[in-house]
């Protein structure tokens, strides 16, 4: 079984729920909230209450056919990591967040009709990086600390994987070395290699602000070289544009170039972990006797801790011998 991002203890699982991404395990103790919890709850921003705000995330055509593209204002997928993990730092909520918008646009090419994946392990300060979206518009994810003197968050070697999986067929997984440069561009050459999709992937997440999003751009085959050029002038043209103003809507006008474009389906997307106590029980049940030894060494409660959303369980062994029985 591979290595999976931040699993504690170091044994391996023999089963996980069926709930939990591909190669990331989400259970962690003990629970503590990690040395940057003083800078979040110094700028009042641990923990955050009131219900998490919607991700619009809108699929358009430029009403010439020529252009295909997504596009979504991530803003709240920046408050649910900094409320789900205040233990991570500024430049690491960014990276979460951008892989989630990542996989956001992903996911909208099929109109969220099926669960994506995406991993990211690298040799980065980012060791790994795992987001989860699913059809209901439920999104998570989770970042694994790395080398904190490297120069980026994400740097090669290293491997992204891309799985997706429906309910009528068997999970398709996607498997590339990085290239060199951040999130947006591994989703492009995953695009490019593993879906023959040529398509231009724009992130950007403010450590300031929190504003985030992310557009996806995909020329149709018989797109003309001279609206291919235009495209592409509009694309570098988006540097300009400050991160408040990009809605789906301007980003949608904004590719189009006058032309106009139509909405093909706005899909809510919300950062919500899916974990649960019986969930969790389900997957220690699975656990070897010897691990669940390891566990309980001392009488009492053993506290075990979502890694996507930080709520904890206390966990005691006759939990696991009712689950048992």
């Amino acid at each position: 079984m591979e290595d999976r991002a931040g699993a504690r203890p170091s044994p391996s699982s023999p089963r996980r729920s069926p709930d939990a991404p591909f190669p990331v395990c989400v259970l962690r103790w003990p629970c503590g909230r990690g040395p940057w919890a003083g800078w979040w709850a110094s700028r009042g921003l641990a923990r955050m209450t009131g219900a998490p705000q919607p991700v619009r995330v809108l699929r358009a055509h430029t009403r010439d056919a020529q252009i295909r593209l997504s596009a979504l204002d991530a803003s709240p997928l920046w408050d649910g990591v900094r409320r789900s993990h205040p233990h991570l730092d500024p430049g690491a909520c960014a990276c979460l967040t951008e892989l989630l918008c990542a996989t956001a646009l992903l996911q909208s090419r099929s109109l969220f009709s099926e669960r994506l994946q995406m991993l990211i392990k690298g040799a980065g300060k980012a060791r790994a990086v795992v987001a989860d979206s699913w059809p209901d518009g439920t999104i998570r994810g989770v970042l694994d600390s790395g080398v904190p003197e490297a120069a980026e968050w994400v740097l090669a070697p290293g491997v992204l994987k891309v799985m997706r999986s429906n309910p009528t067929g068997q999970p398709y997984v996607g498997n590339l070395p990085l290239v060199e440069g951040g999130i947006q561009a591994q989703t492009e050459h995953y695009l490019q290699n593993s879906e023959q999709v040529q398509a231009s992937v724009t992130l950007w997440c403010d450590l300031g602000t929190g504003e985030a999003g992310g557009l996806l751009v995909e020329p149709l085959p018989d797109c003309p070289p001279a609206r291919l050029a235009r495209l592409i002038q509009a694309l570098d043209g988006l540097e300009v544009v400050p991160f408040w103003e990009r809605t789906p809507e301007f980003l949608a006008a904004w590719i189009a170039q006058g032309q106009g474009s139509d909405e093909v389906a706005v899909t809510e997307v919300f950062y919500r972990c899916r974990c649960s106590r019986a969930t969790l029980l389900d997957t220690l049940s699975g656990f070897s006797e010897e691990q669940k030894a390891d566990l309980f060494v001392e009488p009492g409660l053993v506290e075990v801790r979502c890694d996507y959303c930080g709520q904890r369980y206390p966990i005691a062994l006759e939990d696991l011998r009712k689950g048992d029985a």
